[in-house]
């Protein structure tokens, strides 16, 4: 491995070098800074014993470059390096000039697998020339084009083909570059929205020129990435992929009037706004059975995190001091109350919690309907449209007909948007951050989007029009592909049967999830019976439930989870009492076991249901064996009950436990013996492996489903389950994830269970995978240090 070393008047800027090279070279050299003095007095200058140190630490028989600038810098080099031993001397090789773009340069080509003799050489390794000649041109999207991390990546992608390739800017001009070269490549100064010449010659010059052109049009995988406008188009940022078009109209929501006025009696008054908080909690819980059903677990929580504003007892409080101090209406002071909220989380510096005012705002009008009498309406669309809004609140998304609207154009807004991430689930295309760019446009005039891209046009040509009409051809077709095979099995490339399964929360959701194309039911999430009530189901309202589900199903699996609240879920007729962290108190299985009796009442209900069908038990939060064998113990206690009494049951029903807690995983291969399979959920594993709240901007980053420690996690429940030879399912937001499905495939896992709407989707992606490669790629991915160099493995 290469060693570099940066020599610096600075110590800050020959660390920061070091950074940024390292980010560059991803783990293919050794670095060193000699930065600055150890003199506290004066700091700025160089020391040759710290360059000696230096050079020292990062020794390598591959070689050592010293990156110096001009001055005493060099001359503290040069004596550091007439201070190292002979043989060593002959392996250090001193350069002088600007330090940062020669120490990037060097170890992006180091990564490239370049040695020091090629890196001196300021050339790759020599390609083959000659043979067919292709070219492309393509308009950089990524907002800092082609600055020293994309640059590095197209090297590395260049140097895979034998082909001699280059890369003109034809915007700024000053001719081509070696493409697998990073001077000349960061020499090109681009920029977003240059147009770039891609040219090649050599044996694979068309394969190495379509790869380049993906690689820049893509944004340089960059998540930011924005495209240009192109000639007559307006550009947003890319928020929902899909292309539409049809008629402008405008979404003007019938917004409640708020007029403060005095009452005589503030109590009364007082009432009604709880009256109404308390309807509006029913509501959003009904959305979060729709969204978790349509849109999956995950984007349900966006009406989940709602429910925590209404129960907010400060926000309450606030409104109900002003209408007994003020003698206020109840709309008036809910309405300050969170107009107040809003502008404090508006006014945070952290992006994530700021947006999260918009869900606020959407908390707030919802409790101002039902203190109007009103319950909200749909768009009102004539005919199938674009529709075009400052913004929408995820209520107002669900209240869309994907049908009517063809297609969202929002002014505000981000990608990462609960409004945008409803609507991208509901497959409808949007463009967000417009601006004010369709504020003159009159309503009806023919607008087009191209939600993958980010780009409006704005009544297109006719020569516009059939390039779109094209755009959406393609893209219509890629959907109806998918859904095509949907009812087919699910086979990799080298015939290897993967079984996709759906997660549901509903009994209608049983016929949706089967219309999807799954093969059963994964999880079925049953709080769905026991949310918004005051008392627990009895056992035959259970039972139909279940039953319906069922006979829906047939012969295939159903696995039905028991009741998983606690954390940040409570029930009014479940005493939990206050806990400091709820998240790692008294919640899923462990509630249960604390509440026997609703746990036997559900156990009976299931076992019941499953005369006669393929139903299967799941216990969540299972955190050690105890648990497990506790649990099996009141199986068996109400096979038993049902015995005596002469009700029909299934007898011998399988019993599994969610691996989503650590221990669980780690002691996988003890739980084996307990379990008749497993089903790992890696939303709550991911949380509690990292110790990261991924509602915590200042540490969602950390909960990431590809960090190694996770991955090896899943790896070792997933080689547990193989080895006791029982089954094993992921069903967790990750095993939605088609870019992750390789990975997950090479570690051993034959079934998932996905929301609904990603079935289809999945199973396209399983057929294009093979087994034995993703075995390799899995092998490789758990050997290295972070997510970010997973999911660089991934998408290479």
């Amino acid at each position: 491995m290469i060693g570099l070393v940066v020599v610096s008047h600075s110590a800050q800027l020959a660390e920061g070098v070091c950074e940024l090279a390292g980010q560059v070279g991803q783990g293919a050299v050794r670095l060193a800074a000699a930065g600055g003095t150890d003199d506290p007095e004066q700091p700025i200058g160089t020391d040759a014993f710290r360059v000696l140190r230096a050079i020292e630490s990062v020794w390598s028989e591959d070689g050592v470059l010293v990156f110096m600038d001009l001055g005493s810098a060099v001359l503290s080099a040069e004596t550091a390096f007439g201070m190292l031993e002979d043989e060593r001397r002959a392996r250090v090789h001193l350069c002088e000039g600007p330090v940062v773009e020669l120490a990037v340069a060097a170890a992006s080509q180091a990564g490239a697998g370049a040695g020091v003799e090629e890196i001196l050489a300021g050339r790759r390794p020599e390609q083959a020339g000659g043979g067919e000649a292709h070219e492309a041109v393509v308009r950089l999207p990524n907002r800092l084009g082609l600055h020293a991390r994309p640059a590095a990546q197209l090297v590395r992608l260049v140097r895979r083909f034998q082909a001699r390739v280059t890369v003109e800017n034809l915007t700024r001009g000053g001719g081509a570059a070696d493409a697998a070269a990073i001077h000349g490549v960061l020499a090109l100064g681009a920029r977003q929205g240059d147009e770039m010449r891609v040219h090649a010659e050599g044996a694979e010059a068309r394969a190495a020129v379509e790869a380049v052109r993906e690689f820049l049009a893509s944004g340089c995988g960059e998540r930011d990435a924005a495209p240009a406008p192109e000639r007559g188009a307006a550009a947003g940022l890319a928020a929902s992929p899909g292309v539409a078009m049809g008629p402008l109209a405008r979404y003007r929501p019938a917004a409640v009037e708020v007029v403060e006025r005095t009452v005589d009696d503030p109590e009364a008054e007082a009432r009604r706004l709880e009256a109404a908080i308390r309807e509006a909690r029913e509501e959003t819980r009904a959305l979060f059975t729709w969204a978790e059903a349509h849109a999956g677990h995950e984007e349900a929580g966006i009406f989940d995190a709602q429910e925590l504003f209404l129960e907010d007892k400060e926000l309450a409080d606030a409104a109900l001091r002003t209408i007994r101090e003020r003698r206020a209406n109840a709309e008036f002071a809910w309405r300050e109350a969170c107009g107040e909220f809003a502008a404090r989380l508006a006014a945070l510096e952290d992006d994530y919690l700021a947006a999260r005012a918009a869900d606020v705002a959407d908390v707030a009008e919802r409790v101002l309907r039902r203190l109007a009498g009103g319950q909200g309406g749909r768009a009102a669309l004539r005919e199938p449209s674009i529709v075009a809004a400052r913004d929408l609140t995820p209520s107002e998304v669900r209240s869309l007909d994907p049908e009517m609207v063809l297609g969202l154009c929002l002014e505000g807004s981000s990608a990462g948007a609960h409004s945008v991430i409803l609507a991208r689930a509901m497959g409808i295309p949007a463009v967000v951050g417009l601006g004010g760019a369709l504020a003159a446009v009159p309503e009806g005039t023919l607008v087009a989007l191209d939600g993958g891209r980010g780009v409006t046009w704005i009544a297109p040509d006719r020569e516009e029009r059939r390039e779109i009409e094209r755009r959406r051809a393609a893209w219509l077709e890629a959907r109806r592909a998918a859904l095509a095979v949907r009812h087919r099995p699910a086979r990799t490339r080298d015939g290897v049967n993967i079984r996709v399964l759906a997660n549901i929360s509903g009994v209608a959701e049983a016929a949706e999830a089967l219309e999807a194309g799954a093969e059963g039911i994964g999880v079925l999430r049953t709080e769905f019976l026991f949310l918004g009530r005051a008392t627990a189901p009895p056992e035959e309202e259970q039972l139909a439930a279940y039953s319906a589900i069922a006979e829906v199903m047939g012969a295939r699996p159903l696995v039905v989870r028991t009741l998983d609240v606690g954390g940040d879920k409570s029930l009014p007729y479940i005493e939990s009492g206050a806990e400091a962290n709820p998240f790692l108190g008294w919640r899923g299985i462990r509630l249960l076991l604390g509440r026997r009796d609703l746990l036997r009442t559900q156990l009976r209900a299931i076992l019941r249901a499953g005369a006669g069908h393929a139903v299967e038990i799941l216990f969540p939060m299972i955190s050690s064996v105890e648990e497990m064998k506790a649990a099996r113990a009141e199986v068996a206690a109400a096979e038993a009950e049902l015995v005596r009494e002469g009700v029909p049951f299934q007898a011998g029903m399988k019993v599994g436990a969610m691996i989503e807690v650590p221990s669980a995983a780690v002691a996988a291969d003890q739980l084996a013996c307990h379990a008749d399979f497993f089903s790992i959920g890696t939303n709550d594993l991911v949380q509690y492996a990292m110790a990261a709240d991924r509602t915590n901007a200042r540490v969602a980053a950390l909960a990431d489903p590809y960090q190694p420690a996770v991955l090896r996690l899943v790896r070792q429940a997933v080689r547990a389950a193989r080895e006791a030879g029982i089954g094993v399912t992921l069903c967790g937001e990750l095993a939605g994830d088609c870019a992750a499905l390789p990975l997950l495939v090479g570690m051993g896992l034959r079934e998932f269970s996905v929301s609904p709407p990603l079935v289809a989707e999945l199973k396209q992606a399983i057929a294009r995978t093979s087994a034995a490669g993703a075995e390799a790629l899995a092998g490789e991915a758990l050997e290295l240090e972070s997510s970010q160099t997973v999911r660089r493995l991934l998408a290479r």
